[in-house]
């Protein structure tokens, strides 16, 4: 699943147990891994920079490996108009990275319940008071301050509110503000989603969300599925 001991995602060892259906992941060091990109890929990043190029060909390649440790052979995955990556027919899936770390997960529709799904790493750092004014709603501000010593809760937050934008993105077909949608309880472990946004209320269940979350000592890995009911 990963290529190094010390990955982010190290601990989540079985990662279909974790999430709760039939989802894989894979986790790779960001390097240059553009000799390994097809030609529909390379036409994505002609003319960035290295470390965008790093990171989009390391992000693919840990694709590629989470499509293999569902039992899948390689394809092309070009970008979407929305910077999404475009999955073959059946496979829904998600890319996230850091500068250091690139992470993939994929769902075989026939094999998981998984209409959707979106995943996101950060860096466990502090967030400043106008940052978190524009991630948190008021409720979400006074859990931040009970839970003040948790110093990962605020990363928590972004990368789970991130994570729903990319499950969502795709079906909605609408930019999600941040405080269209509130998460209760990360620091019980346990975090359920409250839309805000009357046209989300109208496009999907909350219930139908399933939100996981696992927190090392440096990074916060978030996941957010929906379920096809």
């Amino acid at each position: 699943m990963t290529d190094s001991f010390n990955s982010p995602i190290n601990g989540l060892t079985f990662a279909p147990e974790w999430a709760g259906t039939n989802i894989f992941m894979a986790c790779q060091v960001v390097r240059d891994c553009s000799d390994s990109l097809y030609p529909a890929e390379l036409g994505c990043i002609g003319g960035v920079a290295d470390k965008r190029r790093n990171t989009f060909s390391t992000g693919r390649s840990a694709a590629r490996a989470a499509l293999a440790e569902a039992g899948l052979g390689a394809a092309e995955l070009p970008r979407a108009t929305d910077g999404s990556v475009i999955w073959p027919a059946g496979i829904t899936g998600s890319v996230t990275h850091t500068d250091e770390w690139a992470v993939a997960a994929v769902a075989v529709q026939a094999m998981s319940d998984a209409r959707s799904l979106g995943i996101d790493l950060e860096r466990i750092k502090p967030l400043e008071a106008g940052v978190l004014k524009l991630i948190a709603t008021e409720n979400e501000l006074a859990e931040l301050l009970d839970t003040g010593k948790k110093r990962w809760h605020a990363t928590a937050l972004f990368g789970l509110k991130e994570s729903l934008y990319k499950c969502l993105r795709p079906s909605f077909g609408r930019f999600i503000e941040f405080h269209d949608v509130e998460i209760i309880g990360l620091a019980s472990g346990r975090p359920h989603i409250r839309f805000n946004s009357e046209r989300l209320r109208g496009h999907c269940d909350p219930t139908e969300l399933e939100l996981r979350m696992a927190v090392t000592a440096e990074h916060v890995f978030s996941m957010v599925w929906q379920r096809d009911t």
